[in-house]
């Protein structure tokens, strides 16, 4: 018994303390990625990580900059419609940008410029999650400058897709940051709330007490077994 709750005391020790110790761990930083829709609710959900040691232009870590980068789509219901693992590496029209300042994703400005953002499938003929600046000219009253971004079924893959948002193509979802549903929907009905910008939240690092609670499930699971031997 002590042979065995010295082998699990020494791989519990490597394996929880891995994150503090390995070279890789203490340079790369990863986030996670998730927006809603602010029409009918389709999600999307992913992370991304880049080496924190590295000096980026103006702070800001771009396509080449990242050593991760997965994003998955689902419906309203919470179902998974498709996935694109390593996008940044799959899809050549691949743009985001990051900014480590103030851990913002750069998504205001035209899909394809250093201040927007393209990921999913191929823009025009798949699944495509993409930013724009302004509504087509007749969108609203005021006419004022709206950033936002579209989730795009481009090439219908999905047809049995609700749709919530009908521009100059037909849009799976949407997401105004200057306008409320009620606006971009013209239903005084619809709700005030704004649309959602894609968020990223820092994922926190392995730490001393993770080790540490580690190291007390082994102590719990060698007693119990001590415990059962005796009966």
């Amino acid at each position: 018994m002590k042979k065995l709750y010295s082998k699990l005391l020494t791989a519990s020790v490597v394996f929880l303390s891995y994150g503090l110790i390995s070279p890789d761990s203490a340079e790369a930083v990863t986030f996670d990625l998730s927006w809603t829709g602010q029409t009918l609710g389709y999600s999307a959900n992913g992370s991304f990580s880049y080496d924190q040691t590295q000096n980026y232009a103006d702070g800001i870590v771009r396509k080449q900059d990242l050593e991760s980068f997965d994003i998955s789509f689902f419906d309203p219901d919470g179902n998974l419609i498709q996935a694109f693992p390593d996008n940044h590496l799959a899809l050549a029209e691949f743009n985001f940008n990051f900014d480590t300042s103030n851990n913002t994703i750069l998504q205001e400005g035209v899909w394809n410029e250093a201040d927007g953002l393209n990921v999913g499938g191929i823009r025009g003929e798949e699944l495509n999650f993409w930013s724009a600046p302004n509504p087509k000219a007749d969108l609203f009253p005021d006419d004022k400058p709206s950033p936002h971004v579209h989730f795009t079924d481009w090439g219908n893959e999905f047809p049995d897709l609700p749709i919530g948002f009908t521009g100059r193509r037909t849009h799976l979802d949407i997401a105004f940051f200057t306008r409320t549903t009620a606006e971009v929907l013209n239903d005084p009905t619809a709700g005030d709330m704004f649309g959602q910008k894609l968020i990223a939240t820092k994922v926190p690092e392995p730490n001393l007490t993770s080790v540490l609670l580690g190291l007390g499930l082994v102590g719990v699971i060698f007693r119990r077994s001590k415990g059962n031997k005796c009966l």
